[in-house]
């Protein structure tokens, strides 16, 4: 399945992108037990971040890559997972993404639900379910 984010604005990327590393970074130095995702997550996510700061070249990034979309589903279930944690941690201690960073975010979001959905019933439903109970906001807002 081709999954595209963007355009969006470059700067808008980076700031979210910082935020992620510090994220990744702190999930990290967990002890095994302290931390809610595993190892391989992580290393996952980091690929992805490496990936979508190498296309924030120049104003915009536009990123677009042929993912199997079983792998974008266990991916999408393990982002959904931190991306709640992350989000109950804003609201205790108001640590929150960059607000700069809101674009990108929502692109990342928007790229992968409109890939799924277009991949057939199964998918769509997964996509339909990400929609619906994304932490903190609607994805397709």
């Amino acid at each position: 399945m081709r999954v595209v984010i963007g355009p969006v604005s470059a700067a808008s990327a980076l700031a979210w992108l910082d935020y992620a590393d510090e994220v990744i970074e702190e999930l990290g130095a967990m002890a095994p037990g302290e931390c809610f995702t595993t190892p391989e997550v992580l290393e996952v996510f980091r690929s992805y971040v490496t990936s979508w700061r190498s296309s924030a070249a120049g104003d915009e990034l536009l990123w677009e890559r042929d993912i199997p979309a079983e792998q974008v589903e266990y991916h999408m279930h393990a982002f959904q997972r931190v991306a709640e944690v992350l989000d109950q941690r804003a609201e205790e201690r108001g640590m929150a993404s960059p607000p700069e960073g809101e674009d990108f975010y929502a692109a990342i979001l928007q790229g992968v639900l409109t890939a799924l959905d277009a991949e057939g019933p199964s998918s769509a439903a997964f996509a339909e379910h990400l929609a619906e109970f994304w932490p903190g906001r609607d994805p397709l807002a």
